[in-house]
């Protein structure tokens, strides 16, 4: 009997060293292969390199990191879905959400982060 081999989810996850492990935390659970990115540059040479599905950002990214994700994405990648998170009060760009990228506000009930990739996901195949 064959068994099919479910293949793990490619997600980019960008932020500072350490903020990025809280994000692995609340993924580490789903079935996701994460790539981390601790620098822009070094998240647009794995948007070139590996098949990312979706990208999340860390609460403590800057909003310039953000921006520049976005044209990576548009240069590199179009159509890939952002899910950024924040801190309940920090700023946010106005283009952000016209662009279709998912805010969610700290503090995030648990499974919240995955449960929210798993939909935007879900979103991409139909």
């Amino acid at each position: 009997m064959t068994r099919s081999v479910r293949r793990l989810r490619s997600l980019l996850v960008l932020g500072p060293a350490t903020d990025v492990d809280d994000v692995q935390r609340e993924l580490g659970s789903e079935a996701f292969e994460l790539l981390v990115a601790l620098t822009i540059t070094a998240a647009a040479s794995m948007l070139k390199a590996s098949p990312i599905e979706a990208v999340v950002v860390s609460p403590e990214a800057p909003i310039a990191w953000i921006d520049e994700l976005l044209a990576s994405i548009d240069r590199i990648r179009p159509g890939i879905p952002v899910l950024v998170v924040r801190h309940r009060n920090a700023e946010e760009q106005p283009g952000w959400r016209e662009r279709g990228v998912g805010v969610l506000r700290q503090p995030l009930l648990p499974e919240a982060l995955a449960r929210s990739v798993n939909a935007v996901l879900a979103l991409r195949k139909t």
